[in-house]
């Protein structure tokens, strides 16, 4: 992979989406007391597709790959779905099933989604000074 044609951005956001994926592995809420975990797969939570896509669409942006449509940007899309990303999370953090704690793999997902959302907001920047 050439990463002298990626922006700072660019790989901010691809290696944030990368870790993502990987947090979504990771166990984000279990009992109280007890050493069973749900993983972000397993939590429940609608968000998981969301998540999926944003780590996919980073990933993509990074490695220069994506549909260009008329107006759209990559790297701005990769910014949007990292915001709502991390929306998600933070929501699902609020309001997340009476009897559980919280676990690592949610606050790491956070601070990923964020990452994407910085990096594809950096990007964006980036691209739109080199027009």
């Amino acid at each position: 992979m050439d990463t002298s044609r990626m922006s700072q951005g660019q790989m901010i956001a691809g290696v944030a989406g990368f870790l993502l994926f990987i947090f979504l592995f990771l166990p984000w809420v279990g009992a109280e007391g007890v050493d069973e975990s749900l993983s972000g797969w397993e939590a429940n939570n609608p968000f998981d597709i969301v998540l999926l896509l944003t780590a996919l669409v980073a990933i993509g942006a990074a490695l220069g790959g994506g549909v260009q449509l008329p107006g759209i940007s990559i790297n701005g899309a990769t910014a949007v779905l990292g915001i709502v990303s991390a929306i998600a999370i933070l929501w699902f953090l609020i309001d997340y099933p009476e009897g559980l704690e919280r676990k690592i793999g949610i606050f790491l997902s956070l601070l990923a989604a964020v990452g994407v959302a910085y990096g594809g907001f950096s990007a964006a920047q980036e691209e739109e000074q080199a027009y």
